[in-house]
């Protein structure tokens, strides 16, 4: 019968050359990690400045008196904001 090996093993012909790629792999790997979760709080950030500006916009023209304007600017903002809490959301979701 094929038995498992103790959980101290490990390969004695596993050379210098061969730790350090894996050790190489795990660091870019973490790497790529960090790199797309800035992205996507990057593309969060980007996402809230225009849903501010769009939404300052909304109201003015909603006090300047006209409705369709602030609706349209103010569904805009809105869609921005909510296109920021998905990007923030993934930028989370990659963190674990």
């Amino acid at each position: 019968m094929i038995r498992k090996p103790p959980t101290d093993w490990q390969r004695f012909d596993e050379g210098a050359a061969v730790r350090t790629v894996r050790t190489a792999a795990a660091v870019a790997k973490g790497s790529a990690s960090v790199a797309q979760r800035g992205g996507h709080a990057v593309r969060g950030l980007v996402c809230y400045f225009f849903a501010a500006i769009w939404g300052f916009a909304a109201i003015a023209s909603g006090l300047g008196g006209s409705l369709p304007s602030a609706v349209g600017v103010g569904a805009m903002a809105a869609f921005m904001f909510w296109a920021g809490n998905r990007a923030f959301g993934k930028a989370r979701a990659t963190s674990g």
